[in-house]
């Protein structure tokens, strides 16, 4: 086994291990109003987003 196949396994192992740890996190229930602006967030954005926070305006500043 050459070292780049050696890494390659290692970075699967390590990106399973993130899989399990994030699965096995407790989902928050959704909130319905933003944490951050206070406006509330739609039933579609909180039926589809598990544990949502931010309304669609604040997610997207975040991720800026």
């Amino acid at each position: 086994m050459d070292a780049v196949t050696r890494e390659q396994l290692r970075a699967e192992q390590r990106f399973e291990q993130h899989r399990k740890a994030q699965a096995a996190k407790p989902i928050p229930q959704s909130a319905t109003e933003c944490a951050e602006c206070g406006n509330d967030i739609p039933e579609s954005r909180r039926q589809a987003i598990k544990g949502v926070q931010l309304c669609t305006e604040c997610q997207s500043l975040s991720e800026k």
